[in-house]
């Protein structure tokens, strides 16, 4: 090593002790960041840092939005930042930064450590305004990331407006942060880094313990973390959370379920949705579960299915939806309109596999599935 080269380390050491940064070897993000809770005028920032600290999202304009709770900033390792005051359809260039907590025993003199700064991303928010939609689905991926790295590597980045998980990316167990970071968040790549994450609960996702860490990582406050609507361009969502598809749920919930109670609970809350003119105004409506609400032959089993067809497929037969997307079967089915008491499609994807979808405003509605190879599995063009 030069003196050159000796003197630089040197004097970048004697900054870091002066201003309280080190950048040499210093610990910062360790997942992320990804984009939650897209709307029209706001999104959430979401990271994991490698150890505790404090955390902000910079703008391009130099505004910094901190973490923070009813007036202090916190120190954890997943930082949640919510940033409002948006446009519809507005471009966002942020990096998410932060500050590590060596030791906060002392509540009058925490001892801080090295600071850190992401690269520079680019997210949009949705704007029901633009003349078309494009987005990709994944589904049933159970862990195997090899299958899902292949899937998201294909996906056309400039050309998507989200992506969504329709549950099972992971498979039923005892749940933590890092776990469901690692398993359903960084196979998907720098693609989060400035496309939204929709996500909603396959029944994998409801069992095992800490269930609560998926609504976390994957926030939505209004009107719940798994069922909610939005809206795309000329295309209206409704997102529902099945529950469990077992039908001895005793054995994996040990008598903690009540998923009765909240299904009608979400058919309750959908009546009222899908009234909002929002929704009714939109030129397409699709439906998103992981279990399809399809009448299945075999009637011993796949209860739940068909009880969902039984309760839900009339009102949203009513409400004019469009197009249904579910998962769940391990198989893949494309569900004629009338075939089931269904007036739209139901199609369900088959395990490890992405669906995308693309509508323009007066145009049909053309949807493929692929498999981790990259080959085309099904495709079928829909008049709405």
């Amino acid at each position: 090593m030069n003196k050159f080269s000796v003197f630089s380390i040197a004097a970048a050491l004697l900054a870091a002790s002066l201003f309280g940064t080190v950048r040499l070897g210093a610990q910062g993000i360790q997942a992320g960041p990804w984009i939650s809770d897209t709307g029209e005028s706001s999104l959430t920032v979401l990271w994991t840092s490698e150890v505790p600290g404090m955390a902000y999202v910079e703008l391009e304009d130099g505004t910094q939005i901190y973490e923070m709770y009813a007036g202090r900033r916190i120190f954890r390792r997943l930082h949640t930042i919510r940033i409002s005051g948006l446009g519809r359809g507005e471009c966002l260039r942020y990096r998410v930064c932060g500050q590590n907590i060596l030791d906060d025993s002392n509540p009058r003199n925490p001892k801080f450590g090295d600071t850190y700064e992401g690269g520079w991303h680019s997210v949009r928010t949705f704007d029901r305004k633009a003349k078309s939609c494009r987005f990709s689905v994944f589904n049933d991926i159970h862990m195997r990331t090899g299958m899902y790295e292949s899937l998201a590597a294909q996906v056309d980045s400039a050309g998507t407006d989200f992506l969504f998980l329709n549950g099972d990316i992971l498979s039923a167990g005892n749940y933590v942060m890092d776990t469901v970071v690692r398993y359903g968040i960084e196979p998907l790549g720098t693609l989060v880094n400035g496309i939204p994450l929709q996500f909603t609960r396959g029944n994998h996702e409801g069992r095992g313990n800490n269930p609560t860490v998926f609504s976390d990582l994957f926030p939505h406050a209004d009107p719940a973390p798994f069922y909610y609507t939005f809206r795309q361009g000329p295309v209206a969502f409704i997102v529902f959370d099945a529950g469990e598809t077992h039908e001895k749920r005793s054995r994996l919930y040990c008598g903690t379920d009540v998923f009765e109670e909240y299904l009608n609970e979400q058919i309750a809350w959908a009546g009222k949705a899908m009234k909002d003119p929002s929704w009714r105004s939109a030129p397409v409506k699709v439906c998103l579960i992981h279990v399809p609400m399809i009448d299945h032959e075999k009637k011993d089993d796949y209860i739940l299915q068909r009880w969902l067809n039984q309760h839900m497929v009339p009102m949203l037969n009513k409400a004019g939806v469009d197009l249904m997307i579910g998962a769940a079967l391990q198989e893949h089915r494309y569900c004629e309109p009338g075939s089931m008491g269904n007036r739209c499609p139901i199609l369900v994807c088959n395990e490890a596999r992405r669906l995308d979808f693309s509508y323009t405003r007066g145009g049909k509605v053309n949807v493929t599935i692929w498999n981790p190879k990259g080959v085309c599995e099904f495709e079928k063009a829909l008049k709405p």
